[in-house]
């Protein structure tokens, strides 16, 4: 009895290991995608994406509808894109459209308050959880 309690604690153990290896690894293929896309502060953009997407493992959020930020339409609804490239492609238009316009105007601005500006980010609440996961990218992504 206790040789299987032994073994089912190394197997789920390994298991779990497994996961946040796998975990990592999707994470850094985003992290990628979204800097191969010329998209402007990287970090503070993946780590929107993993508050919005449970790091990308959310499944009742807007995630299932390839929405990696959160982007809402009329009616309080999830905006729905075809892939997560797609996407991406839509926070790089987003984002040209309006940084350069508002850091002419605010050129001590930071990025959240960029993000605050524009109604992205209702409040200091997000920034608050935004943070945390710039912090877990610099110490555990290929930047």
């Amino acid at each position: 009895m206790r040789t299987w309690l032994v073994f089912f604690f190394f197997f789920f153990a390994s298991l779990q290991s497994f996961s946040q290896k796998s975990g990592k690894a999707k994470l850094q293929a985003m992290y990628d995608a979204i800097k191969a896309a010329d998209i402007k502060y990287p970090v503070i953009v993946m780590a929107q994406c993993m508050q919005e997407t449970g790091s990308l493992s959310c499944k009742k959020c807007c995630y299932r509808h390839h929405n990696l930020f959160g982007f809402y339409v009329k009616g309080n609804k999830c905006k729905k894109f075809e892939s997560d490239s797609a996407c991406i492609a839509y926070y790089k238009k987003w984002q040209d459209k309006r940084l350069p316009v508002w850091s002419k105007k605010n050129p001590k601005g930071t990025y959240y308050d960029f993000l605050h500006k524009m109604g992205y980010a209702t409040g200091a609440k997000y920034t608050k959880e935004v943070k945390p996961h710039v912090i877990w990218i610099e110490k555990n992504l290929k930047l």
